[in-house]
C-alpha cells in the first residue's frame, strides 16, 4: 500500500479487532422495499455514498474581488461526495467551473488536495496538513515550490516571514518553509519526520478537463495509517464517544503568482509558490471529514464466535461486526479461502469454525453425514476495476481532456484471458525478445482487440501500458467464476485451447499445458511462464521473473488498494545501493499518465473509488456492475447439485445480467456445532437478514459496493434460522441430545433456552450509527495472523521458476 506498508496496516487492523459498542437495532418486521429503496447508488460508478456529499463555492461572498485570481476561480465549485463515517478509504472529489489546464504540461490552473487535522470549528492552518512530500517526478511538473513546503522571502506580500517560518540553519544560511505540527503538539522542519512520498496521500496535480470539470479519487486517512493527523481517534466527551474529525483541503492554482504577477513572466511559465504560502492558502476550499472512531468496545476476554470463509464478505461483515456486540457475543471473522473454509466447515475438528462463508456449496461426497444449513447473505459481484488518465497525444480529438480520468472501459472474455495468460510482450521478462510472443501485441494498449471496443486508446502513445492485470494469491470462488466466464465464451476458449485471435495474436505457450480452456477445476491465476531477465551483466542472475514483474497481491481488497495509488509492486529496478543489493519498485505511476487494472471484489472497488469495467456476457451485451444488473446476474442464477443453493450459469443469456455476480452464502454445520454456537449463528443470521440488509455507510449497514438481498432469498434466511431455532429447542442431533444421569451421578448437557423468533421473510431494517476502524479480518488475531504469515512466505520465498504450476493445485491446511 502506498499510504503505509500494506502488511503493517493489516496487523494494525488485527489489533483494533474488536470494534466500538453500538446500541443493537430493534426489531425485525416487514419492509423489503425498504431495503430495496435504500440502495444509495449504482455500483461500481467510481465514487462513494453515504448521504453526505458536499459543495462548496469558491466565491462564497467574501473573497477579495481584487485577487488576481478572482476572475480564475469566481465561478469553481468542488464536490466530495462522502464527508461522513469515513476510513481508509477512497472518497470522490469532482468540480466544474475550473479553467481548463493546458494539456500539454501542468503550468496553471490544476487543484492541490490535501489532508489536515486543525480546529474542529474554523478548520486546518497551514502547518497541521499533510503535504511537502512529492516525488521528484511529480515535483517537476509543477513552477518551483508548488509541491513543498518551502517559502521565498517576499514571493508572497501575506505572508509571515518570522521566526516561526525561519529554518535555523548554521552558517547565517536563510531559508524559510511552513513547519508541520503534528496532532500531538510535536513539530519538525522536515516532513520526513512523520511521513513521507510513499506513504502521504497529498495530490499534487488535479487536472481540469476542456468544459472546466474534473475528478479525483482521494484516499483518506485514519490515525491507524497518518498517525500525525491522528484522523478517528476515539475521543469521548459527555459520555458520547466519536472520532477525531478532519480537513479536507483543496487550493486551487489559476494562473497568477501570489505577488500577483503572471505565471507566465515565470522563467518556466508555470505558476509557482507553496499552496501553502498565505495568499495561496486564503483561496483554499475546505470540508470537514467526520471519521468513524477507532477503539475497542466488545468487553475484552470475552469468549469469540468465530466465522471464517469467502472474502467475498469480507466488508459486510466488518460492518456488521459492531451492531452485533451488543447482542452479548463477539463475532469473529477470518478470511480464508473458499475451499478452506468449505473444509473447515465439515472438518469437525477442535477449534475449527461452525459457520463458514462460500459462494459454491460444499460437495456432496465432503458433506456427506453432516447436516448442513445454508443461507443466502450478500449479493455483490467481481469486477475489473481500473484507475486510467488519459494520456494522449497532441493529434487526439480530445486534446484538451489529456490527464483526465477514463470513465468508460470495456473488456471481453478474450481480452481477459490475454491479459490473465501473459500473452502481451510487457507482462513477460524481456517479452520483446521472445519468438513465441513476436506476434502478440506489445500490451493491451496497442491490441486491435482491445482498441476496437475502447478506440480512444488509440490516442494514447504506445508506451502507455497497465503493470498487467493485478490478481491475488490462493484459490477462490472468485477465480472459479472468472476461469468459467472464460470458458463459456467460444473467442475466451479458443483463445486459451491455442487458437490464434483474428490479428495474429496467440496465448503464450506456457499456458497450453495447464488446459485453462477446458479444466474446470482451476480455481486461481497461474502465473507460468518462469522466464527471467537482467538488463546487465553487473546484475545478478538470473535477474528478476515474473514475479516480480507481475507479482500477486494478497488478497481483491489489497489489489484495489494498489490500484488507487497506481503501484503494482513492480520490483524491476535494480538498486546496488541496498544492502544487500536487490531489485525495487519504481514507485507509483505519475498522476496524468496512470495506466492500472486489477481484479477484485465490488467493495472494495466502491471502497477506494475505482472506476470499473463494462464485461461482455453470454448474451453479448457490455454490462457495468450496477446494483442492477448484479441483481439480475443473481436472479440468472440456477439451482446447483445441492439442494436450495443456486450457482451462476455462464452460458446463460439473458442481456441485462452482469457476469461475474456473485452470491455469498453462510453453512452452517449444525451437529458439530454446540447449541450455544448455534444459538449465537441464528442471531447472526437475524441480523443479516433484517438490518443487515440496509445499504449505507454507518457500521451495522450494508456497505456499498453489495446489493440487498430480495424478498425470496431473506426467505431462506428464515427458513435457516427457523431450523437452527428447532435444533436448539428439540435436538435431533446425536450430539445435542440430553444423556440421561447415570447411576452414579454424572452430568447431563441441557439446551439453552429457545432464542427469539427467527426472522420474517419481509424484515423491517433499522439503521445503526457506530464507530470503529475499517477491518478486514477481525477479531480473530491468531488465525488471521497465521494465515497472511504462509501467504506471505508464499509470496516472496517460492522461487518464481515454480510457483507458476504449483498454484494450479488446491491449497489444503
Amino acid at each position: 500500500m502506498k499510504l503505509r506498508d500494506w502488511t503493517r496496516r493489516r496487523s494494525l487492523l488485527a489489533v483494533f479487532g474488536i470494534l466500538l459498542a453500538i446500541d443493537l437495532l430493534a426489531g425485525i418486521g416487514s419492509a423489503s422495499l425498504a431495503i430495496a429503496a435504500s440502495v444509495k447508488k449504482d455500483v461500481g460508478s467510481g465514487t462513494s455514498s453515504g448521504g453526505s456529499a458536499k459543495t462548496v463555492a469558491w466565491d462564497d461572498g467574501t473573497r477579495n474581488v481584487t485577487d488576481a485570481n478572482y476572475g480564475v476561480f469566481k465561478a469553481l465549485k468542488v464536490t466530495v461526495d462522502q464527508t461522513s463515517n469515513l476510513t481508509d478509504q477512497g472518497v470522490h472529489v469532482s468540480w466544474t467551473g475550473g479553467k481548463v489546464t493546458p494539456p500539454q504540461d501542468d503550468k496553471t490552473n490544476y487543484l492541490q488536495i490535501m489532508q489536515c487535522w486543525g480546529d474542529p470549528s474554523t478548520g486546518p492552518k497551514p502547518q497541521q496538513c499533510e503535504w511537502g512530500e512529492a516525488s521528484t517526478s511529480l515535483s517537476s511538473l509543477v513552477g518551483s515550490n508548488a509541491a513543498n513546503r518551502s517559502l521565498v522571502n517576499g514571493e508572497d506580500p501575506l505572508q509571515d516571514y518570522g521566526s516561526g517560518y525561519q529554518v535555523p540553519l548554521a552558517h547565517n544560511i536563510k531559508a524559510w518553509a511552513v513547519p508541520f505540527q503534528a496532532v500531538d503538539g510535536t513539530s519538525a522542519w522536515n516532513p520526513l519526520t512523520y511521513f513521507s512520498q510513499s506513504s502521504s496521500n497529498e495530490v499534487t496535480v488535479a487536472r481540469t478537463g476542456q468544459d472546466g470539470s474534473g475528478s479525483y479519487e482521494f484516499e483518506t486517512q485514519t490515525s491507524l495509517s497518518a498517525p500525525e493527523l491522528g484522523c478517528g481517534t476515539a475521543i469521548t466527551t459527555g459520555g458520547v464517544t466519536a472520532g477525531r474529525a478532519c480537513w479536507l483541503v483543496v487550493v486551487p492554482r489559476g494562473e497568477f503568482n501570489a505577488d500577483g504577477t503572471p505565471a507566465s513572466s515565470n522563467s518556466d511559465g508555470r505558476v509557482g509558490g507553496s499552496p501553502l504560502s498565505a495568499t495561496n492558502w486564503a483561496d483554499r476550499i475546505q470540508f470537514k471529514l467526520g471519521f468513524t472512531a477507532i477503539g475497542a468496545s466488545c468487553p475484552l476476554g470475552r469468549a469469540e464466535r468465530r466465522t471464517a470463509g469467502s472474502e467475498l464478505i469480507a466488508g459486510a461483515f466488518t460492518s456488521w461486526q459492531s451492531a452485533l456486540c451488543a447482542t452479548g457475543t463477539t463475532y469473529g471473522y477470518s478470511e480464508i479461502g473458499d475451499a478452506e473454509a468449505r473444509a473447515e466447515a465439515v472438518s469437525g475438528a477442535q477449534g475449527a469454525t461452525g459457520l463458514g462463508f462460500v459462494a459454491l456449496p460444499i460437495d456432496a461426497t465432503a458433506a456427506a453425514g453432516a447436516t448442513l444449513e445454508y443461507a443466502p447473505v450478500a449479493e455483490s459481484a467481481i469486477v475489473v476495476g481500473y484507475n486510467i488518465d488519459k494520456h494522449l497525444v497532441t493529434s487526439a480529438p480530445d486534446y484538451a481532456d489529456n490527464g483526465t480520468p477514463v470513465t468508460n472501459l470495456v473488456l471481453t472474455p478474450r481480452l481477459v484471458a490475454k491479459l490473465l495468460t501473459q500473452s502481451y510482450q510487457n507482462d513477460v521478462p524481456d517479452g520483446g525478445g521472445k519468438s513465441y510472443l513476436a506476434a502478440n501485441p506489445t500490451s493491451l494498449r496497442t491490441d486491435p482487440d482491445f482498441l476496437a471496443l475502447n478506440p480512444e486508446f488509440k490516442f494514447f502513445p504506445k508506451g502507455s501500458s497497465p503493470d498487467g492485470l493485478m490478481v491475488a494469491l490462493g484459490n477462490t470462488d472468485a477465480a472459479s467464476a472468472i476461469w468459467a466466464w472464460l470458458r463459456a465464451d467460444p473467442d475466451a476458449s479458443d483463445f486459451l485451447n491455442g487458437k490464434a485471435d483474428p490479428w495474429g495474436t496467440v496465448v503464450n505457450p506456457s499456458y497450453l499445458s495447464l488446459k485453462l480452456g477446458t479444466d474446470t477445476t482451476v480455481d486461481s491465476y497461474p502465473k507460468a511462464d518462469l522466464s527471467t531477465f537482467r538488463q546487465s551483466t553487473d546484475i545478478p542472475a538470473p535477474g528478476y521473473g515474473t514475479l516480480d514483474m507481475r507479482p500477486y497481491t494478497l488478497d481483491m481488497d489489497e489489489a484495489a488498494s494498489r490500484t488507487l495509488h497506481a503501484d503494482a509492486n513492480v520490483k524491476t529496478v535494480w538498486d546496488q545501493t541496498k544492502l544487500p543489493p536487490a531489485f525495487t519498485d519504481p514507485g507509483a505511476q505519475v498522476p496524468g499518465e496512470r495506466f492500472e487494472i486489477s481484479i477484485t471484489v465490488s467493495n472494495s472497488a466502491d471502497l477506494y473509488g475505482l472506476q470499473t469495467a463494462k464485461l461482455v456476457n453470454a448474451a453479448g451485451k457490455a454490462v457495468a456492475p450496477t446494483s442492477a444488473s448484479i441483481g439480475a446476474g443473481v436472479d440468472a442464477m440456477v439451482p446447483s447439485a445441492t439442494d436450495g443453493i443456486v450457482v451462476t450459469d455462464p452460458n446463460k443469456r439473458v442481456n441485462a445480467a452482469y457476469p461475474l455476480s456473485m452470491l455469498t452464502y453462510a453453512v452452517v454445520n449444525v451437529c458439530n456445532s454446540s447449541l450455544p454456537a448455534l444459538a449465537d449463528y441464528r442471531k447472526l443470521l437475524n441480523y443479516i437478514a433484517g438490518p443487515g440488509q440496509v445499504s449505507g455507510s454507518s457500521l451495522g449497514q450494508l456497505p456499498d459496493g453489495y446489493v440487498p438481498l430480495k424478498a425470496s432469498l431473506i426467505g431462506q434466511v428464515a427458513a435457516a434460522s427457523k431450523a437452527l431455532a428447532s435444533e436448539i429447542a428439540t435436538p435431533v442431533c446425536v450430539s445435542h441430545i440430553k444423556v440421561p444421569k447415570s447411576a452414579n451421578g454424572g452430568t447431563t448437557t441441557t439446551a439453552p433456552p429457545a432464542p427469539a423468533d427467527a426472522p420474517s421473510a419481509t424484515p423491517t431494517p433499522t439503521a445503526t450509527p457506530g464507530a470503529s476502524p475499517s477491518a478486514r479480518m477481525t477479531p480473530a488475531v491468531q488465525t488471521t495472523a497465521t494465515r497472511y504469515t504462509v501467504l506471505a512466505a508464499l509470496f516472496f520465498a517460492v522461487p518464481c521458476l515454480a510457483i507458476g504450476p504449483i498454484l494450479l493445485r488446491r491449497r489444503r491446511l
